[in-house]
């Protein structure tokens, strides 16, 4: 447990000793009516009612369809809040007084348990791609909590742990924690944030008597956590959107890896199958070499064993390209990139290397240089689809960057990032998976950097950012 935790458990530490002082108010409170709403405010509170209740049975809907305890979470937590709100305004709001017929401090009490408990579970499975198994530990002593302040109103009536410390600081506190800890964050995870961090607000002033000081009487809680069901619900729908295209993605990821997988014990075959014919070959050079003293035959038999050399060299470079070994080993940016014009010289005449500052890096060397390879095919068919006349691909070396430089054209978007989604593709009859598979490959396996540095009519660049060199 690092300090920052230490520092807000002993927060709430503090706000339960600071409620013992006012145990006489929070376990034997009033429960008479304190507000009386205008017919646009019952209305305001009933359109509420109603958007909570409609995302509950939504996303029970979608669990049932997807299986996603996400949802089912999710759904459980709005029922358990509009149990809470349905019980708030029959204790103290005029008309729902009246309304709903029953007035019970044992129902809110145990819908503000329920409410943090499936709140929290949904937390956890949302922030699952975030921080994996980080908060549980955290999570589950609220969780057991919970399980007890419930255990113990059964038995005597009213709950003890959520009136000495209101809900709102345990979602504060895994929220905050969540924030500190989380090392990427995306368009959903701002939302759970977001959406949390109004109700928590509003709840807060709440709870602190802000409203009766200021004397407005309007439903605000309601609002917000209506609020919060609204911008929660799509950002539920986009996360696991975003998982699926992640699935699919991983799933084209490893059908690739499986296929240079096949085609490198295919090759293996071949090189074994050569490796013989060609050391026969070498042998009967040397031999004829040693009879014959002419020196022009002489110089032709030097060259046809370099071509033979040439042919064994070549095929043993393939069959380590695509061996699928997840083995990390230290090589140097230039000796990889070299390996890489090499394999890719005959479709790619017009490769260059430039070479700045070279540097060493530690990682898999077959993953970067099939990434590297991804790149180059890209650069290579944006040339060929504009037919340019005079076709440049620049590799360059310059520590700690990797650059692919290309002079096909640009990349007619208005948001070139996009090309790096999955399935996104400018180019006819092309998968659109390259470039994603390139950036997963580097950002995913390898800890690197790959962005579109720039894209114009004269120049193209993507550049690799390769962290923790070595030297």
């Amino acid at each position: 447990m690092d300090r920052v935790l230490k520092i807000k458990l002993g927060v709430l530490v503090g706000i339960a000793m600071l409620s013992l002082v006012f145990h006489e108010v929070l376990f034997h409170p009033s429960v008479a009516t304190k507000y009386h709403y205008s017919v646009t405010l019952v209305m305001i509170t009933a359109i509420c009612f109603g958007v909570i209740l409609s995302t509950g049975i939504y996303n029970l809907a979608i669990f049932f369809y997807l299986k996603s305890r996400q949802h089912l979470f999710y759904a459980l937590a709005q029922f358990s809040v509009l149990l809470f709100l349905v019980s708030l305004d029959a204790l103290y709001i005029a008309p729902f007084d009246g309304i709903f017929g029953f007035k019970s401090l044992f129902l809110l009490d145990i819908s503000q348990d329920l409410m943090l408990f499936f709140s929290l579970l949904f937390i956890r499975e949302f922030l699952v791609p975030y921080l994996g198994e980080k908060l549980d530990d955290l999570i589950n002593a609220i969780l057991y909590l919970m399980v007890f302040d419930v255990v113990f109103a059964l038995i005597f009536s009213f709950t003890v742990v959520t009136k000495l410390i209101p809900v709102f600081v345990f979602i504060w506190l895994v929220l905050s924690e969540a924030n500190r800890k989380a090392e990427q964050k995306d368009l959903p995870f701002y939302y759970l944030l977001f959406g949390w961090g109004l109700v928590l607000l509003i709840v807060a002033l709440e709870y602190v008597g802000v409203r009766d000081r200021i004397g407005v009487v309007f439903p605000f809680l309601h609002v917000a956590l209506a609020l919060d069901s609204v911008i929660l619900s799509p950002a539920i729908s986009y996360k696991i959107k975003l998982l699926d295209q992640e699935r699919i993605a991983q799933y084209s990821m490893l059908l690739q890896q499986s296929r240079l997988a096949s085609m490198g014990e295919m090759i293996a075959i071949i090189a074994h199958q050569w490796r013989q014919p060609l050391t026969f070959l070498s042998f009967a050079l040397m031999q004829i070499r040693k009879k014959c003293g002419d020196e022009e035959v002489q110089d032709t038999l030097k060259e046809a064993n370099g071509q033979l050399q040439y042919m064994s060299r070549t095929i043993e470079q393939f069959r380590n390209f695509y061996n699928p070994s997840k083995t990390k080993s230290v090589f140097g940016m230039r000796e990889a990139c070299e390996n890489v014009i090499a394999l890719l010289s005959g479709t790619i005449p017009y490769i260059r290397l430039e070479i700045h500052e070279d540097f060493t890096w530690k990682g898999n060397r077959n993953e970067f240089e099939q990434a590297l390879m991804n790149l180059l095919n890209n650069a290579k068919e944006a040339i060929e689809a504009r037919n340019i006349s005079l076709p440049r691909i620049v590799l360059e070396i310059n520590r700690p960057f990797v650059r692919v430089k290309d002079n096909g054209g640009g990349i007619e978007l208005q948001n070139p990032e996009k090309i790096f989604d999955p399935y996104f593709t400018t180019k006819k009859g092309n998968d659109g998976i390259g470039l994603y598979i390139a950036k997963m490959v580097i950002e995913k396996e390898l800890g690197g950097r790959l962005s579109l540095e720039k894209s114009d009519v004269e120049e193209t660049i993507f550049q690799i950012k390769l962290g923790k060199i070595v030297s």
